[in-house]
C-alpha cells in the first residue's frame, strides 16, 4: 500500500572460499590491529577437502606455510604461522610481527576486486591458497 511492489532485486551473497579437489582459495576478510589477518576459510572446510594429504598455505606469490601452530607462542619471534582462530577461521601472522604491513596483504573489498592490479603503485594480496598434495 506504501509503494510498487518489486519482482527483480539483487541478493548479495557472501564471500566464500573457492573450493576445488586439490584447493581451496579464501579471501582475507579482517585484518586486526596487530595486522594478524583472517581468512575465509573455516576449519570444518579444510578439514572436508584435506583427507589426511599434506598442504601448504601459500600467499603472495610464494611464500608459504607448511602446518599449524597450536598458538602464537608456538614458532619463533618473527617467525609466519597458521591457526584456526576462536571463531574457526584460518588466522596468518607473525609472532611478535605484522603479518599484513610485511607482506602487503590487504582485505578484500570491492575496490580491489574491480580494479585487479595495483593501486597507486602498491601491490596487494587478497587471498590465500592452501593445496594439498
Amino acid at each position: 500500500e506504501i509503494a510498487n511492489q518489486t519482482i527483480n532485486y539483487f541478493t548479495k551473497l557472501s564471500l566464500k572460499p573457492t573450493v576445488s579437489e586439490d584447493w581451496i582459495r579464501g579471501h582475507i576478510i579482517f585484518i586486526d590491529n596487530f595486522e594478524n589477518v583472517v581468512v575465509n576459510i573455516t576449519k570444518s572446510v579444510f578439514q572436508q577437502y584435506r583427507r589426511g594429504r599434506k598442504f601448504s598455505i601459500v600467499f603472495k606469490r610464494d611464500e608459504k606455510i607448511i602446518e599449524f601452530s597450536s598458538n602464537y607462542l608456538s614458532v619463533a619471534d618473527g617467525e609466519k604461522l597458521a591457526w584456526f582462530n576462536s571463531a574457526g577461521y584460518l588466522e596468518l601472522a607473525i609472532n611478535k610481527g605484522n603479518m599484513a604491513g610485511l607482506f602487503g596483504l590487504e582485505g578484500f573489498n570491492d575496490t580491489n576486486s574491480k580494479e585487479g592490479k595495483a593501486l597507486q603503485n602498491k601491490f596487494f594480496y587478497t587471498h590465500a591458497t592452501i593445496f594439498f598434495e
